[in-house]
C-alpha cells in the first residue's frame, strides 16, 4: 500500500459534519439492539440460500475477491438488490484495471439503485490498474458521482505490513471522503473497545461496524479467511485475540462467535461510534440462524418477521 499525502486540511472541513453525523447514532445505540449486516462470497447458490436465513429486509455485503474479480461481485450485488436486499459491494482496488471498467462498475450500480460501496486494496499481489490502495479508488469513485457513499477498512489489532502510524496516517486521510468504517475480524472486545476511542482521540467520527465470524469450521476460518479481505489480519493471530479465543473453546474444531459479539456489545453498545455487527459468514449458513437468533434484544428478521430492521438503512 503506497503512501498518501495527508489532507489535513480537507480533513478539518469535513470533521464537523462527520462528527455530526456520527453523533446522531449515539440514542440508537442505547436502545439494546445488536444492529447486523452480514458478508458473503459470490457463488452460484447465494440467491437461493441466504434468503432461507435471512430475510430480505436484510443488509448484505459481498466480498470482491481475487479470483473472481469486481464484475462477479456486481453482478451478486445487483442480483441480491433485486431481491430487496440492502447491499453493499466490495470493490477492490488492486483489481479494477483503470477508470473505464470502474466507470462501468458505477453505472451498473446505479442503474440498479446502488449507492453503497466498501472500498479496499485487495489482496491481488500487482494491481490490474492504477489503483494500488483504496485511498486512489475512493477519490475515484468520488470524482464519478459524489452519490456514492463508502465505507472503509479499520484494523483494531494492527496490520502486518503497516506500523499504527501509518495506519493512523491514511485513515485520516480517508475518513472526510468515507462514510464509515468496518473492521477486520477482531476476538477481543477490548481491543475494539480500545479501537473506537483511539478513532476518537485521531478526530475521526465514522460509524463503525465490528468485523466478526460467524458460525464457522476453524479450519475453514483460517483457510476462507486468508481468500477474503482478512488474509494479512489472521498472520497476526498469535499477537491477537484469535488463539485465545480459540483455545477456551471446548471445540476446536468450530468456532461460534455468540459469546464474542455478546462481550463486544456489552462493552461497546452506548458508543457513539458504534453502528452494529459485520459477520463474515464465509457462506457458512447452516448455523447461522441459532447466531442471529441469540443476539442481544435482536428483532431478527427471518422469513415472515415483519418487524422493522433494527439497523439503518445507510450508514
Amino acid at each position: 500500500m503506497a503512501n498518501v499525502t495527508a489532507r489535513s486540511s480537507a480533513h478539518d472541513r469535513n470533521h464537523s459534519k462527520w462528527a455530526t453525523a456520527a453523533s446522531g447514532w449515539s440514542g440508537m445505540n442505547k436502545q439494546g439492539a445488536a444492529r447486523v449486516r452480514l458478508e458473503v462470497v459470490p457463488s452460484p447458490d447465494l440467491l437461493t440460500q441466504l434468503p432461507a436465513i435471512f430475510a430480505s429486509s436484510g443488509s448484505v455485503s459481498v466480498t470482491c475477491l481475487p479470483h473472481h474479480g469486481p464484475k462477479r461481485t456486481v453482478e451478486t450485488a445487483v442480483g441480491l438488490a433485486r431481491l430487496g436486499y440492502r447491499t453493499i459491494p466490495h470493490l477492490a482496488a488492486r483489481s479494477i484495471s483503470g477508470q473505464a471498467e470502474l466507470h462501468s462498475l458505477l453505472r451498473q450500480l446505479q442503474d440498479a439503485g446502488l449507492s453503497e460501496l466498501f472500498l479496499v486494496a485487495g489482496d491481488r499481489r500487482t494491481p490490474a490498474g492504477p489503483y494500488s490502495w483504496s485511498g486512489h479508488l475512493l477519490e475515484a469513485v468520488k470524482e464519478f458521482s459524489s452519490d456514492f457513499s463508502a465505507g472503509v477498512a479499520g484494523y483494531p489489532e494492527g496490520h502486518p505490513e503497516l506500523s499504527r502510524e501509518q495506519l493512523v496516517h491514511n485513515l485520516v486521510s480517508k475518513a472526510p471522503m468515507a462514510s464509515s468504517l468496518v473492521t477486520q475480524m477482531c476476538f477481543s472486545a477490548e481491543a475494539i473497545n480500545r479501537y473506537l476511542r483511539s478513532l476518537r482521540e485521531n478526530g475521526v467520527n465514522l460509524p463503525v461496524w465490528v468485523g466478526v465470524p460467524g458460525p464457522v469450521s476453524t479450519k475453514k476460518l483460517l483457510t476462507m479467511g486468508a481468500r477474503l479481505g482478512v488474509g494479512r489480519s489472521l498472520k497476526l493471530a498469535r499477537r491477537t485475540g484469535m488463539t485465545g479465543a480459540l483455545w477456551r473453546r471446548g471445540d476446536f474444531l468450530n468456532y461460534d462467535s455468540g459469546r464474542l459479539i455478546r462481550d463486544i456489545h456489552r462493552k461497546v453498545a452506548g458508543h457513539p461510534l458504534f453502528a452494529g455487527f459485520h459477520v463474515y459468514t464465509f457462506n457458512d449458513f447452516q448455523r447461522l440462524p441459532n447466531l442471529l437468533s441469540g443476539l442481544p434484544q435482536q428483532a431478527m428478521l427471518l422469513p415472515g418477521n415483519t418487524a422493522g430492521p433494527s439497523f439503518p438503512a445507510k450508514i
